[in-house]
């Protein structure tokens, strides 16, 4: 039981130290394929159930952002205890003053945040300095623009536009079934500051608890496609993305839009982190999906390389969560050479050599990769939470798909088609051609890209067959998604290029 008790210790030390030690909690408790099971049990607390203060202490943080007015001018009914809180605020209850009919959540910073936060910060650049120096991995390239980002997550006003561009974006750029089945809160803003932010009361269970959603009689399945399709039309599609999805920003409720059959609706909270992405990120993203999935490993090489990384095998795998490609040739170990360590640590530190070398080469990085990664991580780690009902590589195809079709035809018709630098404005019938020859790319790039998904998703349905005729045969469990063949991937790699078996059962211990 050492994973509990460790567990339970450092659930105690985040409680303890608040702050951006909440975060660091979260952090760890999203990881369920690389941690043992204790220790998402034990912190998943503290997606929304961190330690809160008195109302008390939070009525003057209310009233200061509002100059002249009282709790009482703003709210009736305003909630003596948290209904939620997290790293930075805490949520409670109220109705507006202005009407109360309309039942709100008022998220408040906790007062201690804003003089903690500098000490904290303080501590992470120091241990990130101290990581850099011990072990000579080049992790402060990352430390100032995860400043700016965590400092910004306190501006509520900021956090509050961020919610009405993403709600923006569903109804102008998302198809119909999006549009259907996710919800944003409404924001309402004569009740928000820069430390007070008001939204609709939306009732909802979290996807902290899979349990209860199991016994509400969810489909884990629908609840999935509707999550990562959102955050996968984020990505391709819209250009804004969340950067903090975990199951404690989530809600599920019956869609009011159906009043016919039980339809999960899914509810997006805290908008406190975005990011931008640039139209020739996206772009680029979205061809290296493409490239991945048609096989095409130049064009792959070349998108890695504009980036800065040179080592586009190591660059994939950091992106992948694959094991990466060691060079030469790898056979596992037998009885004759298993006393040959020397071969096993050579290879050990060749993955090190690489791993510094592309950590230092992300300097160049585009900023929005990391928080892009983080969202998929994410998303990924929820998806096994829930028992990987969906294959999300098929459906981030799809809106990869979907956005790169978009970005080439809207290229192809942009007014800037007229133009040449060499020949200057140009004849209306080259103008015509030009158009014509950049909307069949864009449809020519659509198909293949789809097809390339339709052979893959093909793939992984033969393999579903042949996998529960070989569970049924020998007894051994199947592994049902393409998340669980890419760690079974990742596990028997790592025996075979490292040397020694990982004993999964640890990880229950």
């Amino acid at each position: 039981m050492i994973h509990e008790r460790a567990a339970r210790r450092l659930l105690l030390c985040c409680k303890e130290n608040g702050g951006l030690f909440i975060k660091f909690g979260q952090s760890i408790a999203v990881q369920s394929s690389l941690l043992p099971p204790p220790f998402r049990k034990e912190l998943s607390v503290l997606y929304d159930n961190a330690p809160s203060v008195a109302v008390s202490e939070i009525v003057p943080v209310i009233e200061r952002g509002f100059p002249g007015r009282t709790l009482d001018d703003l709210f009736v009914d305003f909630s003596p205890e948290a209904v939620a809180s997290a790293s930075v605020a805490q949520v409670h209850t109220a109705r507006l003053r202005s009407d109360p009919s309309q039942v709100v959540a008022v998220k408040v910073q906790k007062p201690e945040i804003k003089l903690q936060i500098g000490w904290d910060l303080f501590a992470f650049r120091a241990c990130a300095h101290l990581i850099e120096y011990a072990f000579d991995v080049p992790i402060m390239w990352s430390v100032d623009e995860i400043e700016r980002r965590l400092r910004e997550e306190l501006d509520f006003e900021r956090e509050a536009g961020n919610s009405e561009l993403a709600g923006r974006d569903l109804d102008t750029l998302a198809d119909r079934w999006l549009r259907r089945v996710v919800y944003i809160p409404k924001v309402f803003w004569e009740a928000t500051s820069r430390e007070v932010l008001t939204t609709e009361w939306v009732d909802g269970t979290s996807l902290v608890h899979p349990q209860k959603l199991a016994t509400e009689g969810w489909s884990n399945k629908e609840i999935m496609q509707q999550m990562v399709a959102l955050f996968a039309f984020q990505i391709f599609v819209a250009g804004n993305v969340h950067g903090d999805p975990h199951p404690g920003n989530l809600l599920i409720r019956q869609n009011p839009n159906n009043s016919y059959w039980r339809e999960p609706q899914l509810v997006l909270l805290d908008h406190g982190l975005y990011v931008r992405e640039s139209r020739l990120f996206r772009r680029q993203y979205a061809e290296f999906w493409r490239s991945a999935m048609i096989g095409n490993k130049q064009s792959m090489a070349n998108i890695a390389e504009s980036w800065g990384i040179s080592d586009a095998g190591m660059f994939s795998s950091m992106v992948s969560l694959k094991p990466p490609i060691l060079g030469g040739h790898h056979r596992a170990p037998t009885d004759s050479d298993k006393g040959e360590s020397k071969r096993a640590y050579e290879q050990q530190m060749e993955v090190k050599r690489r791993t510094i070398a592309a950590l230092r080469e992300s300097s160049s990085l585009p900023p929005e990769l990391v928080f892009v990664t983080r969202n998929m991580n994410i998303v990924r780690a929820n998806n096994q939470s829930l028992g990987t009902p969906v294959n999300r590589v098929q459906i981030l195809g799809q809106y990869a798909a979907l956005g790169l079709r978009r970005m080439l035809i809207d290229e192809a018709l942009s007014s800037d088609r007229r133009y040449s630098g060499a020949r200057g404005v140009l004849p209306s019938r080259d103008t015509l051609l030009s158009r014509v020859v950049g909307v069949v790319a864009g449809e020519w790039s659509y198909v293949t890209f789809r097809l390339a998904l339709w052979v893959a998703g093909a793939g992984m349905a033969v393999y579903g067959v042949w996998a529960r005729i070989w569970s049924a045969v020998t007894g051994i469990p199947r592994i049902k998604d393409l998340d669980g063949v890419m760690d079974e991937a990742m596990r028997r790699a790592m025996e075979k290029k490292l040397g020694y078996q990982i004993d999964t059962s640890l990880l229950y211990a």
